[in-house]
């Protein structure tokens, strides 16, 4: 006679509500993305200047959670970076993702500073160096070549209410200390008032473009499920 947890398994296993679970989960990258083809060629658009070495407007995406920000700019991410590899990287382009709600990352500008050299190949302290030193840090690794660096902050609402928003106007105000790098910034948020509630100078500095991403309705969502 069956046990009850032969019962529980054979009733698992047997389940063919999902084809393939693994498609829901957070981690997974699909092919395509149904339903927001303008928003992805509007975002492609404002970046496609780094192609010719241009610096371009800084960009931030809004949109509540599942909306398919932080998927649509990755995607244009990497079709930038497989067109540059294409051409041999002439330009230097150099593009980098942070997500700030990483409690590693989002505590303190020092963090975030560590955790961008990081990514650019080159390691420092994880504590210890005056926040001006590591700036200037930062400012030698990318200023030793001509290069555009495209820095993508994933919830950088999460990372100016821990530290202010003098973060942001202290890395746009870089580029004016670059004398053969530009920086280029794309922030990711789900508050649609964050830009709002900026001290007016840092606003000022950003020059940015601004995406909504507006909620899938119910036959988009039932056309993503299919």
């Amino acid at each position: 006679m069956p046990s009850k947890l032969d019962y529980i398994f054979n009733t698992f296993s047997e389940n063919n509500l999902f084809e393939n679970k693994f498609v829901l989960q957070t981690s997974h990258t699909p092919e395509t993305i149904p339903h927001r083809d303008t928003l992805i060629e509007q975002i492609a658009s404002i970046l496609a200047p780094s192609l010719r070495g241009e610096r371009t407007s800084n960009l931030f995406v809004y949109g509540k959670t599942g909306t398919g920000k932080t998927l649509s700019v990755q995607h244009v991410r990497n079709e930038l970076l497989k067109k540059v590899k294409e051409n041999g990287n002439n330009v230097g382009l150099k593009i980098e993702y942070l997500n700030c709600k990483l409690k590693k990352v989002s505590d303190t500008e020092y963090r975030v500073l560590v955790e961008l050299i990081k990514k650019l190949g080159v390691s420092v302290p994880a504590t210890g160096l005056p926040t001006d030193q590591l700036y200037n840090k930062f400012i030698d690794i990318i200023d030793k070549e001509k290069q555009l660096l495209i820095l993508i902050f994933d919830e950088i609402d999460h990372a100016v209410s821990k530290m202010s928003d003098n973060f942001l106007y202290n890395l746009t105000r870089l580029n004016s200390e670059l004398s053969r790098a530009q920086i280029s910034i794309v922030g990711i948020s789900n508050d649609v008032t964050f830009l709002d509630n900026l001290d007016p100078r840092v606003r000022s500095s950003l020059s940015e473009e601004e995406i909504v991403f507006p909620p899938y309705n119910a036959l988009q969502l039932q056309d993503i499920l299919k």
